[in-house]
This record gives structure tokens, sequence and C-alpha cells, in this order.
């Protein structure tokens, strides 16, 4: 019951109803709709959530969902809690006060389903949006708006027993998190803004073998990056990030697509929507 990268065929996933959900200015997109006076609609990001969660159990993914609570408005956001690593998850650390409290509820689905906690971050700031695994042996950790260098050393001290290294990827706060301008899709090939990424990443990358689709910064700040691999040639997006699934579908990938704009427009995707539970190899 692990995940060993961020590409494998997804095999469960948790999520959190958008049931309290509302607007929430800790990321420059959401500041931008606020400021245009685009606030949340529940009604409507709930019926957008409940066709997520469709599209994912046509894909063949066992949806599980943790208990949304009235104090934690972005709960939905169930990836930002934390990691799951090849032991276990990993538990985070919010660094805005507005978030505080919401590993609560999600520790307490993962006891609840029998996943193993590796370890939780108390010094400084790691956020489940910055981090990807690569492999079973390397989980980087974007560290821009939302999580701390001091934050990804921790997590590093509490991973490297277990043989994964934490390896630090540092960008403008602007960005938010690293899932905003990076995104894996399938083994070796990703999604990145290559105008927002340091030049040391991407050359790891390519030095690692890894394609990348360069994806413009106007698409960007659509949250045109945040798409979830589902694993065998499929990727979860949206139906609004029309520029990025046209490339996609040029790569031969099959695309599940329900309208998010609900949840883009405050900045989140299908990748801040999921927490991965389990993936094959």
């Amino acid at each position: 019951m692990a995940q060993y990268n961020s590409h494998g065929s997804l095999r469960k996933v948790l999520l959190c109803p958008p049931t309290y959900y509302e607007e929430l200015t800790i990321s420059e997109i959401a500041h931008r709709s606020v400021d245009e006076g685009d606030v949340v609609n529940r009604e409507l990001a709930i019926e957008m959530h409940e066709g997520m969660v469709q599209a994912l159990r046509e894909a063949g993914v066992e949806v599980l969902f943790e208990e949304p609570h009235p104090d934690h408005k972005w709960q939905v956001y169930t990836r930002d809690f934390g990691a799951m690593t090849p032991v276990g998850a990993l538990i985070g650390k919010f660094k805005y006060r507005e978030r505080w409290g919401d590993e609560e509820p999600a520790m307490d689905a993962l006891n609840k389903l029998g996943y193993p906690i590796v370890g939780r971050v108390t010094r400084g700031a790691v956020e489940g949006g910055d981090c990807w695994l690569l492999d079973e042996c390397t989980l980087v950790i974007g560290s821009g708006n939302r999580s701390t260098i001091r934050g990804i050393e921790e997590a590093g001290e509490i991973l490297k027993p277990h043989g994964v290294e934490v390896v630090p990827v540092e960008f403008l706060a602007k960005w938010n998190h690293l899932d905003m301008i990076f995104s894996v899709v399938a083994d070796k090939l990703a999604l990145v803004c290559a105008e927002a990424l340091p030049g040391s990443f991407l050359k790891m990358l390519a030095d690692r073998g890894w394609r990348t689709i360069d994806v413009p910064v106007e698409h960007v700040l659509k949250t045109g990056c945040n798409v979830l691999a589902l694993g065998d040639g499929r990727v979860l997006t949206f139906e609004e990030n029309t520029w990025v699934n046209e490339r996609l579908r040029a790569e031969g990938f099959r695309l599940y697509d329900p309208p998010l704009r609900e949840f883009t427009k405050m900045g989140g995707g299908p990748h801040c929507l999921t927490f991965e539970l389990e993936r094959d190899r």
C-alpha cells in the first residue's frame, strides 16, 4: 500500500468533498480572481467535484474520502497535507494559518484506512503541492510560496533512512506550488514551465533522460500544468485546459477532462484535489 512514483497506474486516491469550500487568497491566481469579483460558487463546485469523482471511477481508480470540517474551507485540496511515499505517508506542515489543522482530518482518514505514516514535518513548512516522486528513491519538493527549505530539510531527514532522497527545487513565490509549473504525466515525461523553473532542475531531468513539454506562462496562469497522471497513457485534466490538452493528445494520451473552473480559478486543479494512496510501480 504505497506510491513508488508519480506516473504508475493509479489505484486508490483520497479526496474531500467541497462541502465548506470558499475563496482563500493565498496564491496569486486566487488573489487575481477575487480582485476581479470571481468568487466561489459552492453549489457548482460540488457538482464539478462529483464530475471529477466520476471521471476517476471511470478510469478504474478507487475513490476514498476524508470527512469535511466546517473550520477547514480548503480541505478539498487534499494534496497539500503531505505526500505518499514508498514507505508511507509523509505528513507536511502548512505555512499559512488559514490552513493550519487540515492535516488532522487527513491523518484520521489515513489511520482509519490503514495507511502507515512515516513521519511528520514540524519545522518550517512542507505542502504536498510541492512534492513529486520522480522514482521510488527521489522525492523533489519545491520551495516557492508554500514549502520552506527548513521544512524540506526535515523531510529529507525523515526519509533518508528509508532510502528516499529529497531534492529541493527553489523558484519564485509567485508560482505558489511546484505543481503549478511542473507536472509528471508519464514515465520520464513532464509538463514544465521552463521560464519559471531553475536551470539546475531542468538539467537534472535531462540528465536522467526525461522529456518535457514546455507550457507558456499564459497557460500556467490558468492552472494548465496542474494535471494528474493516471498511468497507462491516461491523464486527468480539465475541460478548460485546451492548450495543454491538445499537446497531451498529440502525445497519444487518453484524457479525462471534467470541467473544474470553480477550482482552477482559485489556483487548484486535478493534482491539488487528489492525494494518491496507491500506484503501481
